[in-house]
C-alpha cells in the first residue's frame, strides 16, 4: 500500500530539529573527501572557493549543471589513464572537460541538439591561433546589420518581441558572416557556440529567470551586440587557452546525438558511467534555450518551431511527455512515490520520467564493463507537497537493472539563481545527491532508504 504524506515526508522532522538545515546537518569541506572516507548518507557542504566556470566551463549559460568537481573527483578515484568514461546525459559537457584534463576517453550523449553543440565547442580540438585569425577575418566582413530583416526560423511571427530591430539586424549579418567563414566545423562551432551565448543578453528576455521571459516591469537595457560578441568570444578564447594548455595528449572527447535509453555503443565497452540525468519536473532545458533555437534551430536540424515543440516533449524529464502511454509508476516505486500526493497534472510526467530512467539504467548497464562503477548525480524536487525521494528511486530502478548501490552521499547546492526565490518552495533544488552503483549483473535487495533533508532559503542564498 502507498504510504500517506505524513509517512511520507514524517522523518523531515527529525532533520527539522538540527536547526534551519545548516548547524550541525551539513559537514564543511573544501573538497570531497576520498570515496572510502566518505559513510553511507553523510551530507557535506563544498566550500565556496571551489571554481566551477574556469577553461571552457563558463563558455555558455546551462541551467542545472552539476559541479565539474563531481566528474572530476570520481575520475581521479575510478578511471585509469586511457579508460572510456561515458556521459549519457552530458549536457553541456562537464564531464567532457574534465575527461580531457586526465587523459581519459569521455563519450558525452545527448538528445538536445543545442546540447551537443555547446559540449563540442567546449572540448574542440582547435588551434587558438587559428580562431585569433579567424576573428580577425570576421571584425573584416561583419560590418553592419542587415536590411532586410527575416526571422531565422520561419514559424516565428513576434520575433521583435524578443529582439530590438537593431539587435535583430546585427545578428542576422553577424551569423551570416560567421557561417561565411573559412572555417573547419570545428573551428565553426566554436563560433557559433560563442553567438549562442550572447542570444539572452542581447534579447529583451530577462536575464535572471531561467524562462525565456519578457518583463512588463523590469524593462531592460539590452547591450550591443558588436561589444557582446567579441567580449564573450575573447572569454572563450581564454578558456580554449588554457584547457589546450591543460589537456593530455590522449586526451579525447567524443559527443553523440542520441537517446540515453538506448546507448548505441558496444556492450562492455565502457569502463565508468558519470552523470547527471535531467530531473524530475525540474528544468525544460529547450525551453529555456527557445531564442537560441530561434537563431541556430535550422543549422542544428530543428526546422520549424513545431518541430522544437515536439522535441521538447519527448525528453527524459519532460513537463508534458509526448508519450503517456506508462500505465503506472514501476512496481518497485509502490512505497516511495504515492500517486495520490502527486499534483493530477504531473502524474503522466512522473510516470514517463520513472519508466525513461528504467530503460537507461537496462541500457547503461549493457554498455558497461562488469565491476564497472555507475556515478549518478541526482536532487530531489522540493514542492508544496514535501519531497519526492527520487534518490530511493533512482537506487531501486537501477537495481532492476543490475546495477548495485554501494552508497551515496549528499552535498548543499551553495548558489541559486533565480529572480523569485518563493520561499524556497517552488521546486528550488537544495541539495544534490551522488549515488554509487556497480555493475554487477545481479539483482540486490534494495538497501535502506537514504535521509530526506529538508530546508528552505535564506533570502540572501538566492542571487537576484
Amino acid at each position: 500500500m502507498a504510504p500517506s504524506q505524513s509517512d511520507l515526508f514524517g522523518r523531515l522532522d527529525v532533520v527539522d530539529q538540527l536547526g534551519d538545515g545548516r548547524d550541525g546537518l551539513f559537514r564543511e569541506v573544501p573538497c570531497f573527501p576520498p570515496f572510502d572516507a566518505i559513510s553511507n548518507g553523510e551530507l557535506f557542504a563544498l566550500g565556496l572557493s571551489n571554481k566551477t566556470t574556469g577553461l571552457t566551463h563558463g563558455m555558455h549559460r546551462f541551467p542545472a549543471k552539476y559541479i565539474p568537481q563531481i566528474p572530476g573527483w570520481v575520475m581521479d578515484q575510478f578511471a585509469k589513464p586511457d579508460d572510456v568514461v561515458l556521459d549519457p546525459f552530458c549536457g553541456s559537457g562537464t564531464t567532457l572537460v574534465e575527461g580531457l584534463l586526465r587523459s581519459r576517453k569521455t563519450i558525452g550523449v545527448d538528445c538536445d541538439p543545442l546540447a551537443c553543440m555547446i559540449s563540442r565547442a567546449k572540448t574542440a580540438a582547435v588551434i587558438p591561433g587559428r580562431l585569433h585569425g579567424l576573428r580577425s577575418e570576421l571584425g573584416r566582413s561583419w560590418k553592419q546589420p542587415a536590411t532586410q530583416l527575416v526571422p531565422p526560423m520561419p514559424d516565428i511571427s513576434n520575433f521583435d518581441h524578443w529582439f530590438s530591430r537593431d539587435a535583430w539586424g546585427n545578428l542576422q549579418s553577424l551569423l551570416a558572416a560567421t557561417v561565411g567563414l573559412d572555417a573547419s566545423p570545428e573551428e565553426l562551432t566554436f563560433l557559433l557556440c560563442v553567438f549562442s551565448s550572447i542570444l539572452r543578453t542581447v534579447s529583451n528576455a530577462d536575464d535572471q529567470t531561467q524562462k525565456t521571459y519578457v518583463s512588463g516591469t523590469l524593462k531592460k537595457n539590452p547591450p550591443e551586440v558588436g561589444r557582446a560578441f567579441y567580449r564573450a568570444l575573447e572569454k572563450a578564447l581564454v578558456g580554449l587557452e588554457e584547457l589546450a594548455a591543460l589537456r593530455r595528449g590522449s586526451a579525447e572527447a567524443i559527443v553523440i546525438q542520441g537517446d540515453a535509453t538506448n546507448i548505441q555503443l558496444q556492450a562492455r565497452s565502457v569502463d565508468l558511467i558519470v552523470t547527471s540525468p535531467p530531473y524530475l519536473d525540474s528544468v525544460d532545458y529547450m525551453y529555456n534555450f527557445m531564442l537560441e533555437y530561434f537563431w541556430l534551430g535550422p543549422l542544428l536540424g530543428v526546422e520549424d518551431r513545431q518541430t522544437f515543440n515536439q522535441m521538447r516533449r519527448n525528453v527524459t524529464g519532460a513537463k508534458n511527455p509526448l508519450d503517456k502511454t506508462a500505465p503506472a509508476l514501476p512496481q518497485c516505486l509502490s512505497d516511495l512515490i504515492s500517486e495520490a500526493e502527486i499534483n493530477p497534472r504531473r502524474v503522466a510526467a512522473t510516470r514517463a520520467y520513472c519508466e525513461s530512467m528504467a530503460r537507461h539504467f537496462h541500457s547503461a548497464a549493457k554498455a558497461l564493463k562488469l565491476g564497472g562503477y555507475y556515478f549518478l548525480v541526482i536532487g530531489n524536487s522540493q514542492t508544496r507537497k514535501g519531497v519526492l525521494p527520487m534518490h530511493d528511486s533512482m537506487i531501486r530502478l537501477a537495481a532492476d537493472a543490475g546495477l548495485t548501490f554501494e552508497k551515496a552521499f549528499g552535498y548543499r547546492i551553495r548558489r541559486h539563481y533565480m529572480k523569485f526565490p518563493r520561499a524556497g518552495r517552488g521546486g528550488i533544488i537544495t541539495m544534490d545527491w551522488v549515488i554509487a552503483l556497480k555493475n554487477t549483473q545481479r539483482h540486490a535487495r534494495y538497501p535502506a532508504r537514504l535521509p530526506l533533508p529538508s530546508f528552505t532559503l535564506r533570502h540572501d542564498e538566492v542571487a537576484n
